[in-house]
């Protein structure tokens, strides 16, 4: 199917394409390009407008790639699923990533979609989101002026998921001592999109809980923290029943959501499942 009429922009710098980001009306950035063209497709399907100016980011120098420095992982905002899912990272909890992206549609969907579109997209249902929040990146804006922005992921999403400056990376610390739990649920045996997604992140000191963030993804708003929950587990310590009794301590809003008794079901299976596998893991000695 032929797009509507359009112009294509093809910056050739990071500080371009902010540049662009912000003068261009009716535009849309093109990355991967997985939900933004077939986005298109239905809209000129339904007869509805769609925009007159694709950003593509194709091209851009300096926006692709895994790199560390120090304690820190940085990953650039044109970096492909599968590119992510190949490289290394250091063994602890920010090999989590590895399951995340195994997780995300098909193998050439992954060969195409990129981390920077799957976190600013306006869909709510992405996976790295509550990812992203839990363990405690941060997202890294280019504005026009070439000034740099660093926002906390909750921040980005409790905004819609808007900014007017062009996100360009995100940056995580390496931290050792942390440990993670993911838990993912599709929609459908059909269609491999999550119905919920859930990742835990603490520090546990012989049986104490430090330092934990919880990230949600309900499918029908944007990735959240829990802070009930956090406070909960931040002042328990790993037991048999520790995921039980955490059940009685959520931000309910998160989990009611537009839920089915299904859905809800999934959730506290899922939270239950992932803080079990927390205090396991202290037990074991596992990262």
């Amino acid at each position: 199917m032929l797009l509507n009429p359009l112009t294509l922009h093809l910056p050739k710098t990071p500080l371009e394409a902010a540049r662009l980001y912000k003068e261009l009306e009716d535009s849309k950035v093109l990355a991967g390009g997985t939900f933004l063209l077939n986005s298109m497709k239905l809209l000129k399907t339904k007869g509805t407008k769609t925009a007159r100016n694709i950003l593509s980011l194709a091209h851009v120098d300096g926006l692709k790639g895994v790199s560390f420095q120090g304690d820190t992982l940085t990953i650039k905002a044109m970096t492909r699923i599968n590119e992510l899912f190949e490289s290394p990272l250091p063994d602890g909890h920010l090999k989590i990533l590895h399951a995340v992206c195994r997780n995300i549609s098909t193998n050439p969907i992954r060969n195409m979609a990129t981390v920077g579109g799957n976190l600013t997209c306006r869909y709510t249902w992405t996976e790295m989101g509550a990812v992203m929040i839990a363990l405690d990146a941060k997202m890294h804006f280019l504005g026009p002026d070439g000034k740099e922005e660093i926002m906390a992921p909750e921040d980005f999403f409790k905004n819609a998921a808007r900014s007017e400056k062009l996100f360009t990376h995100v940056t995580i610390k390496t931290g050792q001592a942390a440990r993670t739990a993911y838990r993912r649920v599709k929609k459908t045996i059909h269609v491999d999109i999550p119905l919920l997604a859930i990742c835990v992140k603490t520090e546990i000191k012989g049986k104490k809980w430090y330092n934990t963030r919880v990230g949600i993804n309900n499918g029908v708003a944007f990735a959240q923290r829990d802070p009930i929950l956090e406070e909960f587990l931040n002042n328990s310590s790993s037991s048999a029943n520790l995921g039980e009794e955490a059940l009685e301590h959520l931000t309910k809003t998160i989990y009611d959501t537009r839920s089915t008794d299904y859905k809800q079901h999934m959730f506290r299976i899922s939270l239950k499942s992932a803080i079990e596998e927390l205090c396991h893991s202290r037990e074991s000695g596992n990262p």
